[in-house]
């Protein structure tokens, strides 16, 4: 990643080399002044995160990649801390939804704010996959299932359950036995009873976040995405629900991986099930946090 600057524009203020979090511009003394240059030592280090472009008041110093004329200008933000409160309070995770299509429109709205979320690295790597026809949804659904039934078959089985154990650590295999999977013996059981589909919830489209396996704070990356997206489709009256069950069935069956064209060096960490509410709320119902306090 190159990092320049425009020693014509740069007034040495030193407002990029304080806000990098790797102080890649420099603001040090030269001679009988100040001068701003790129850290040769450091130059390497830049993570594309925009932050020295987005702030200085001269357009004198670029990244590699980032034009400065994909810059918004920062505008004021006008809802008050009431309105996103309630905007907070109000939303509820839908899982019943009526079968009306979500438009693409509105869709590609929620996108828009998805690609507004901060990230662990600075530089963007979250993708989204929406499925949002009947038929590839069904198809989705299927291969689902049919992995958890086949899981729930491997943890009736002592060398099953070892190996399942030791696949995913232990940890997550008491996650598994004790939350996950004494619900889903009913979501498949009612599944295949053609009862209901408590995976999916019927929702006319699923919106999909993955990112590279080996990147840090990817799956950080993606739930973050995530809630962006949730945040967007509450305001456009879209119902979503943020589903734990989905992303491992996405990145471990491979007939799934086929299905999304999921490259093989990505993994898709986070799912929201997406449509309009099939009910309204009327009320409220109470939250809070396990604990606050300051530590003096």
């Amino acid at each position: 990643m190159i990092v320049a600057i425009n020693t014509e524009q740069c007034t040495t203020c030193g407002v990029c080399s304080d806000i990098c979090p790797r102080h890649i511009p420099e603001t040090i003394t030269d001679g009988n002044g100040k001068v701003t240059r790129i850290s040769p030592e450091r130059s390497a280090l830049c993570m594309a995160c925009g932050h020295c472009v987005a702030v200085c008041p001269n357009d004198a110093i670029s990244v590699e990649g980032l034009s400065a004329m994909d810059y918004e200008p920062a505008r004021p933000v006008t809802i008050s801390d009431i309105d996103f409160f309630n905007l907070l309070k109000k939303r509820r995770s839908i899982r019943r939804y009526t079968d009306k299509p979500v438009p693409r429109k509105m869709i590609s709205r929620i996108v828009e704010a998805v690609s507004t979320a901060p990230t662990g690295t600075g530089r963007s790597s979250v993708g989204v996959i929406v499925i949002d026809k009947a038929e590839t949804l069904s198809r989705f659904s299927k291969g689902i299932y049919q992995l958890y039934e086949g899981l729930e078959k491997g943890l009736e089985n002592p060398i099953g359950r070892l190996i399942i154990k030791r696949r995913v650590g232990a940890k997550l295999f008491r996650t598994m036995e004790d939350f996950l999977m004494p619900g889903m013996h009913w979501y498949i059981r009612w599944y295949r009873e053609g009862r209901s589909n408590e995976i999916l919830r019927d929702c006319p489209a699923v919106m999909l976040f993955h990112g590279p396996i080996h990147e840090p704070a990817t799956e950080e990356n993606c739930l973050i995405a995530a809630f962006h997206a949730v945040l967007m489709a509450e305001i456009l009256g879209v119902g979503t629900c943020l589903n734990d069950m989905i992303p491992p069935a996405c990145s471990r069956d491979p007939l799934l991986r086929e299905l999304l064209g999921l490259p093989a060096d990505r993994a898709v960490y986070a799912s929201l099930t997406m449509g309009y509410s099939k009910y309204q709320f009327k009320r409220v119902p109470p939250r809070g946090l396990a604990e606050f306090r300051y530590v003096e």
